[in-house]
């Protein structure tokens, strides 16, 4: 535990007062005891050189012990600039590490909103966890559900002209004015029925079917082995090919103004590609039995492009009928315009009879007129003769062209 330099000082400087204190009495009482014992000076020269000593003693020790103070003062004073050096150390230390606790205090800050982060991203995650498990259940029910659906050849019929109506839908075809479903007819093979008849513009339909084969497909889908994959797919190939074979043998064009072709829909795009990866000629062979296989892709181009058809018939058909409006509009008119000749002539005869009029009555009434009241007789009003009529009447010579036959 340091001193404080001011005691410190005081301190010394009692003590140095002390010892000059004593001092001064010392030689006091020495100046004193030689006035007092001149008389006696022989008698008291032991004492006086025993005092002497003690004085010099005492004196001696006080310079020792002077000495010591001052040393114990520098020794206070190097302590107190060494704490004072240490201190400014300190400060100085404080203000390199106080960036460093600002800094840390921040981290502080953000690990632990990090944390409120994470606690709060790991319970959304979860929950979004926990609504995919429950959508991969209602998923896996829902898939059970449409296997089990599938399994049926009824059912797939169903799926697969519910699949064929939206397309023909998105495709902008109206049912019973574009195409028409379950149209029953007869051909030499039989009673046959399509699930759509597609009416083509001018004239024609396209017949399509929407059962296909799906029991190997899907037994290929869930297996893991691929020789028993292969397998499946090589018998969904062949499924594909008998229900082809089973459509050419009703039949269907027989009974419709259509081309030699009926439209297998297949309403996934891997019904086909799988069934062409294990048998490339798959078409050829389809082909040549007069049936198209059609997946969604194929078959929405096909209908696009009827309903296209549509569009330009009906563009046609309005050009036909604006162009007879017309000639009817034109006819119309050539009678107008007969009907308005004959008006004007009958104007400029009018026109004509009442100048003719005009002139008669001046030459043969208003001439007497004149004399009989030359002769005296008065009129209750002035006579006027009326003016004779001027204006032509505008003759338009205007012709209204001939109308051209767009046929032409």
């Amino acid at each position: 535990m340091g001193l404080d330099p001011a005691l410190d000082t005081a301190g010394v400087t009692v003590v140095v007062i002390v010892v000059l204190a004593l001092i001064s009495m010392a030689v006091g009482l020495l100046i004193g005891w030689l006035l007092a014992s001149r008389t006696a000076a022989l008698r008291t020269e032991e004492r006086i050189a025993t005092l002497r000593a003690e004085s010099a003693a005492e004196l001696a020790a006080a310079h020792e012990q002077t000495a010591q103070a001052e040393g114990q003062v520098q020794l206070l004073r190097a302590e107190r600039e060494k704490l004072a050096g240490e201190q400014a150390s300190a400060k100085a230390l404080d203000e390199r590490l106080e960036p460093v606790r600002e800094a840390l205090e921040g981290l502080r800050k953000q690990s632990h909103t990090a944390e409120m982060e994470r606690v709060k991203t790991a319970a959304e995650l979860r929950t979004q966890i926990d609504g995919v498990q429950r959508n991969y259940a209602s998923l896996e029910t829902a898939t059970k559900q449409l296997v089990s659906a599938m399994s049926s050849g009824q059912s797939r019929g169903q799926w697969g002209e519910m699949q064929l109506e939206q397309l023909l839908e998105h495709s902008g075809l109206v049912e019973g004015v574009h195409f028409r479903r379950q149209d029953s007819r007869v051909t030499d093979s039989g009673a046959a029925r399509p699930d759509v008849v597609v009416d083509m513009p001018g004239g024609g339909e396209i017949l399509i079917d929407a059962k296909f084969p799906f029991d190997a497909y899907w037994k290929a889908v869930q297996a893991e082995d691929p020789t028993i994959v292969d397998s499946h797919l090589r018998k969904h190939a062949d499924d594909v090919l008998a229900r082809a074979k089973e459509l050419s043998g009703k039949r269907y064009w027989e009974s419709a103004t259509s081309p030699e072709f009926v439209v297998m829909f297949l309403p996934l795009e891997s019904l086909l590609s799988s069934a062409l990866e294990v048998n490339g000629l798959l078409l050829q062979e389809v082909f040549a039995r007069n049936v198209v296989l059609a997946t969604p892709t194929t078959i929405l181009g096909m209908l696009r492009t009827i309903q296209f058809g549509y569009q330009r018939k009906l563009m046609a058909d309005n050009a036909e009928e604006i162009r007879a409006a017309g000639a009817e509009m034109l006819s119309r008119l050539e009678k107008s315009v007969e009907h308005l000749g004959t008006v004007r002539r009958g104007l400029a005869s009018a026109v004509k009879g009442y100048n003719d009029f005009v002139g008669s009555f001046d030459s043969r009434v208003m001439v007497q007129a004149r004399r009989m009241k030359e002769l005296g007789v008065v009129a209750a009003t002035e006579l006027e003769m009326p003016a004779d009529v001027t204006e032509s009447l505008r003759d338009s010579r205007t012709e209204i062209p001939p109308v051209a036959d767009e046929r032409d």
